[in-house]
Order: structure tokens, then C-alpha cells, then sequence
């Protein structure tokens, strides 16, 4: 681990076992009152005291704390500001004539109350994760820099260039199971720029993983001044996190297969981060298709025809409205026909009957929709299979809650839902991965998930491995 981390890794601990003793400041004057504050397994923090009936008197009641800011400070000068708007509950004794327990759970806090300190300066992130449930080491990016002081063939990091800036993302193992993915930019830089980066870094590597670490992250920001550095934090818990299990990409060992076809380089990657950056539709999209991993067939479906529709409109958008006819003056033509045609027929129609049908010829031109969700692919060299057309034919299935209907297929009810729904997501992730220069394998989840499920009901020993869909080429699966 990087000295710097070390230091870091050490305020956090303080922060974290609640062993100091704080004195609570409030806005409410004269009042300081002795506190704990620790963090609890769901990664809010818990602030303890002992209030007085004179401290009651004076306006300290659980009231207090959802409508107005307070700070704890230590012996050893620590200061931990508070915003009402972070406090998520609290409980408190019923009889104020008499010391009462009060305790208040906090999701948020920061370090200092001035927020220049978190300009120009420079700045880290923090994020600790389970590593019993989720190995880094296995995850579907290349890492080809190392932390350590030896190159012993252990990569864990990976440098990342945003705009002017240069960031630093890898990760570390700590004790008792822990592990910690950082994110450091190289230069001075504003929160409110640093920020961002960091979330579209996490998206990306979730993405690849399903594995949105995002529950809870400390910034740090150490600011330069005249004759002296200030050291600030700020602690968010989200509870954004998903672990789902189901990467899109297989970290795993193919004899056939190099590993720059199973996992995203680092230029790769960086081109990613760099699209959720700038591109904020896309980076939600992600994150959809990180959240389907975690949910049943039908809602993955359904989120699976929402993504691909948004990355879909997002390729295309910089170019002209899909037409079937690009001549304009041949399509305007049949249109002024088609109306005088309709207009032989107007005494017998309809007003309303009239507008639709003229609403119609004027729309005549645009390409059916499903033909628009299959442009991309064509766009980006993506060849599809007759499977994988039906998918994308069937979306409005899933978009209005019904479900496919069973054709010429030897997969079952159940086993169709499992192959589209996630076959949607396959195929919204890989536009986005094409679009940054993988042509590699991704996993073909549906299948994999029916065969294994076929074998368990044979009785038969489940081989490790997935089958793998090439994305550019449909018929190139690969089974482990």
C-alpha cells in the first residue's frame, strides 16, 4: 500500500471505531455535550450521548437534529460537521425531566464547513468493499500497473487520462476480509470536477463486473495554503451498491482465448469512462444494465428494452433520421399522390379517421423502430443472429409487461423469458463496448444459464466456464 494511504487508511480507522470522545457543538449557544460516534454495519454512523433536562429545556430534542446543523470536535482538534438533511433517524427518551439516551443516525458528514478547501487541491477516494464476495484480482479489466514496490506479475492499477487530467484507479487488500479501490488524480483538481470521474469510474468497472461498488466512499482533500496544508474528509453512504454475481465479461481461463478478448484494456476502459463522462445517458444506461444482474427475468427484460432503446438513439443521433427513401424529392412526390388519393375519400371519412391517415403518409418514410434498434449494429460491424433479431424484435413485449410467445424452439417457457431477457442485456452492453473498441467475447448469459440448469436437472456435474457470444461474430460461441 502507498504511504499516503496508509495515513488515510489511519484517519478512517479513527473515524470509524467511535474511540474518541467528542464534544458536541450545536447552534443553540452554551451547549457542548459528551458524544460517541462510530460507524454500524450498514455503513451509516451512530452518534451516542446522554442529554440533560437543562439541555432539553434549551431546544436539544430529536427535532433538533432533522432541522439544524451541529459539529463534534475531539481533543486532538478532529472536527466532523453534520447537516440536518443527513440525518436519517434518531430515538430519544420520552420523560425530559430526567437524563435521556439519544442516539442519531447519520448517513453523511465532512470534515471542515469550508467548501474552498475542496478547491484546487488535491484529492482521493476511498471506497471499501467485501473482498470474500467480490476478487478484484478476477475482474473483466486488465490491470497492468502495479502499487507495489516489486513488479512480482500482481497488477492492480490503472492509469486513466481525463481531459488534462490524470487519475490513478487500483485497488488493495486490507485485513479481516477488506478491500479498497482508490482513485487519485495526479493533479490539483475542484470536487465538483473530481466527483464525476469518480462515478463514471465506477460505472465502468461495474459495468464489465456487476459489481456496482458504490455503498459508501471517503474523500480526502488536501489543500495547500500559505505556510501550511490543510487535511479535510467527507464520508458519503449511498447504499447504491450491487454485487450481482453476473459479470458480462469472463475473467475466467479460456486455453483459446487471450485475455484481450475476454477483458477490456486499459485504453478500453479509459475510452469508457471517458463515454459515461461526457455522455450521462449512457453512464445511466450502465447502470441499468449493472441493476438487471440482480433481478428476475421479467424485469430484466424490461430493462433490458429500455437500455437497448436509449444506447440505440444515442449511436444514431448524430446522424439524419433514419429514412427508408433518402431522396427526398421521389418520397415527397409519393406523399402528394397518396394524400390526393385520400382526399377522393374524404366525404365518407371521418374527420378524425381523415388526420390519422394523413398523419400516417407523413410518417411513412421513417423506418420501422425495430429497424432503428438494429442500425447501431450495422453501424458499429456487429452481426446479429436470426435469435438475437427475434430478441430485439420482441422487446415491446417486455416494454408493455407481456411476455414472449413461444414459436418454432425447443427451450421452454421459462428458459425463452431467461435466454431474451438476458440476451437484451448482452446486447445493450455490447454497443457500448464495441463502441469503445472491444471486439472481444462477452458472456452469453441466457444459454449459459439454461444448459447449466438443464444439467443440474440430469443430475449431471456442472462444468465451470460460460458460453461466449464473439461480438462481432454470432455464430463464433465458445462453450467452457
Amino acid at each position: 500500500m502507498l504511504e499516503p494511504d496508509k495515513v488515510v487508511m489511519n484517519i478512517i480507522d479513527i473515524i470509524e471505531n467511535g474511540k474518541p470522545i467528542y464534544k458536541m457543538a450545536t447552534t443553540i449557544p452554551g451547549i457542548a455535550i459528551e458524544s460517541s460516534f462510530r460507524i454500524l454495519e450498514n455503513g451509516n454512523y451512530d452518534l451516542a450521548m446522554i442529554t440533560q433536562p437543562e439541555e432539553h429545556k434549551k431546544g436539544i430534542n430529536l427535532d433538533y437534529f432533522f432541522c439544524k446543523p451541529f459539529c463534534l470536535v475531539t481533543q486532538d482538534g478532529m472536527h466532523i460537521f453534520v447537516y440536518n438533511h443527513n440525518v436519517v433517524r434518531g430515538s430519544i427518551g420520552l420523560d425530559t425531566s430526567i437524563p435521556c439516551k439519544c442516539n442519531v443516525e447519520i448517513s453523511s458528514f465532512k470534515g471542515d464547513a469550508d467548501d474552498s478547501l475542496w478547491n484546487n487541491s488535491r484529492q482521493r477516494a476511498y471506497i471499501k468493499y467485501d473482498s470474500k464476495t467480490f476478487n478484484a484480482y478476477t475482474s473483466g479489466l486488465i490491470f497492468d500497473h502495479t502499487t507495489g514496490s516489486e513488479d512480482r506479475g500482481f497488477y492492480n492499477a490503472v492509469t486513466l487520462k481525463i481531459d488534462e487530467t490524470e487519475l490513478l484507479f487500483y485497488h488493495e487488500q486490507l485485513e479481516n476480509g477488506t478491500g479498497l479501490f482508490v482513485i487519485w488524480p495526479k493533479n490539483k483538481i475542484d470536487f465538483d470536477v473530481f466527483q464525476p470521474m469518480v462515478s463514471a469510474t465506477i460505472t465502468a468497472y461495474g459495468l464489465l463486473n456487476g459489481f456496482y461498488m458504490l455503498d459508501s466512499i471517503y474523500y480526502i482533500t488536501v489543500k495547500d495554503l500559505p505556510n501550511k496544508s490543510i487535511t479535510s474528509f467527507y464520508y458519503e453512504n449511498s447504499k447504491a451498491g450491487i454485487q450481482s454475481g453476473n459479470p458480462i465479461l469472463d475473467s475466467g481461463s479460456y486455453a483459446d482465448i487471450p485475455e484481450t478478448e475476454r477483458k477490456l484494456t486499459s485504453t478500453q476502459f479509459n475510452k469508457l469512462v471517458n463515454l459515461f463522462l461526457k455522455d450521462e445517458d449512457c453512464q445511466r444506461t450502465a447502470y441499468l444494465l449493472i441493476e438487471a444482474g440482480s433481478l428476475n427475468d421479467t424485469a430484466k427484460a424490461s430493462i433490458g428494452a429500455v437500455a437497448l432503446e436509449t444506447i440505440t438513439r444515442k449511436i444514431c443521433e448524430k446522424e439524419s433520421d433514419a429514412k427508408i427513401i433518402a431522396d427526398s424529392s421521389l418520397i415527397s412526390g409519393i406523399k402528394h399522390k397518396l394524400k390526393k388519393v385520400l382526399k377522393e375519400y374524404n366525404e365518407i371519412l371521418t374527420k378524425e379517421q381523415f388526420q390519422l391517415l394523413t398523419t400516417k403518409i407523413d410518417l411513412m418514410n421513417s423506418k420501422p423502430n425495430s429497424n432503428k434498434l438494429t442500425a447501431p449494429f450495422d453501424q458499429l460491424g456487429i452481426l446479429l443472429s436470426a435469435e438475437e433479431l427475434e430478441c430485439i424484435k420482441s422487446r415491446n413485449f417486455f416494454l408493455h409487461g407481456n411476455l414472449p410467445k413461444k414459436k418454432n424452439s425447443d427451450l421452454t417457457n421459462q428458459e425463452l423469458l431467461s435466454v431474451m431477457a438476458n440476451r437484451l442485456v448482452m446486447l445493450s452492453a455490447m454497443l457500448l463496448l464495441k463502441s469503445v473498441g472491444y471486439d472481444g467475447y462477452i458472456i452469453d448469459r441466457g444459454i449459459t444459464d439454461v444448459i447449466k440448469l438443464r444439467m443440474v436437472m440430469q443430475g449431471l456435474k456442472v462444468r465451470g466456464g460460460n458460453s461466449l457470444r464473439h461480438i462481432t461474430k454470432p455464430n463464433n460461441l465458445k462453450e467452457d
